[in-house]
């Protein structure tokens, strides 16, 4: 690839790939010619013609188009984070359904407090009610690629 290697007020100076040196003058160009700029020579009789090649470096973002639009929002609510524990879907489901009225689901997703109360009421079958509308309600919950859901 040929380079520019000098530069004067009205002649550029190219060296080329077969080690010599070719003398254009700055109307042949077609660009502001800095030195190292890498270049190709197209020669007729009577002209000559010399265009710089673009690098990927020469480009934002090595050549890509790219484009990333950023907006800030004008309201000022803040992101909306899930809270809980992450639990097996399938294990939660089964524990909630055949030991709900006893407090195993809450147990397993790490809740203590809410267990031992699950336990200490299970002789009023309210806990076995509330398991049975958390059993429904983990049912309708999307689980994410390795099964768990978050209680």
């Amino acid at each position: 690839m040929a380079k520019i290697i000098g530069i004067t007020s009205d002649i550029v100076s190219i060296g080329t790939d077969y080690n010599t040196i070719e003398d254009v003058r700055t109307s042949d160009l077609n660009f502001v010619p800095h030195i190292g700029d890498e270049v190709e020579i197209f020669k007729t009789e009577t002209k000559t013609i010399v265009s710089k090649v673009e690098k990927k470096n020469d480009f934002p973002n090595g050549g890509l188009n790219i484009n990333v639009n950023q907006t800030q929002q004008s309201n000022s609510q803040s992101p909306i984070y899930a809270s809980g524990k992450v639990v097996n879907k399938v294990v939660y489901l089964v524990l909630a359904f055949f030991l709900g009225g006893l407090g195993v689901h809450k147990f397993y997703a790490g809740k203590i407090g809410s267990g031992i109360l699950f336990v200490i009421f299970s002789w009023t079958f309210i806990p076995a009610i509330i398991a049975f509308i958390e059993f429904i309600i983990a049912c309708f919950k999307p689980a994410d690629a390795n099964g768990n859901i978050i209680v």
